[in-house]
């Protein structure tokens, strides 16, 4: 590629990304910024933020035997419908997050699954993040920042496929808070703030990128084999299946 047109596509990233932090600094942290003016809502679309409790339950929670849960997705679809997700269109929120996600596979230079942990080390130059495995009751992971370096907490009592997804849910809130200002609430059990879904929803972006996941379904077919590829929950699979129309 030309230096005109790495210039051009880093010019365009930001642009992108300064939308997503404008958005998100201007949100209350619990509702879509959006959804007030969202013409995908006002076209009869279906709306991520207005079933974000039940979302948070059925992919924020992942079983410990990271065991296919039919029961919690009979539950979530009786709940919002079963053709919700196959309704849902990406807002502009959610596609921003996907590109986000997308820039740092791309500064990585990963070609293959599984995204490694190691690419955290590019999301702050600045200050190193350092993951620590605790055991925790109320969460799956916590974040916090001192003087200089960032602290990752992660339940150490989990599979790895479940810290994998609340690392980079947690990565999600150390690139917000170095971009933007938004609204920081530690969630609760049964409790699901937007930030909270848009986290969710970047480790998901991130580990089970869109071409390699069209890529890879196309080579297996299989649900339980997709998830030993990514090293994601057969739930965090199924989710990302049913929102790209594959499953």
């Amino acid at each position: 590629m030309s230096g005109a047109g790495r210039r051009n596509m880093v010019e365009k990233t930001d642009k992108r990304e300064s939308e997503l932090w404008s958005y998100m600094s201007k949100g209350d942290g619990i509702n879509c910024p959006l959804c007030g003016d969202c013409e995908i809502k006002q076209n009869g679309g279906s709306c991520l933020d207005e079933h974000k409790d039940k979302l948070g339950e059925l992919y924020g929670v992942i079983p410990l035997d990271v065991d296919f849960d039919t029961e919690r997705i009979d539950n979530f679809n009786e709940a919002v419908g079963r053709d919700f997700l196959e309704n849902w269109v990406p807002g502009p929120i959610f596609q921003l997050v996907e590109s986000l996600a997308n820039k740092y596979i791309e500064q990585s230079a990963i070609t293959q699954p599984p995204v490694p942990a190691q690419i955290i080390d590019t999301f702050d130059i600045e200050r190193p993040v350092e993951i620590r495995l605790v055991s925790l009751k109320a969460y799956q992971g916590a974040v916090w920042f001192t003087d200089d370096s960032w602290i990752v907490h992660i339940n150490r009592e989990e599979p790895l496929e479940r810290q994998r997804t609340t690392l980079f849910h947690e990565i999600f809130h150390i690139i917000a808070h170095t971009k933007s200002t938004p609204v920081f609430r530690k969630r609760g059990v049964g409790e699901g703030f937007f930030n909270e879904l848009l986290a969710d929803y970047f480790a998901g972006c991130i580990l089970t990128p869109q071409k390699w996941v069209t890529e890879k379904w196309a080579e297996t077919n299989d649900l339980k084999r997709m998830a030993e590829i990514f090293q994601v929950t057969k739930l965090a699979m199924w989710f990302r299946l049913k929102t790209m129309r594959l499953l």
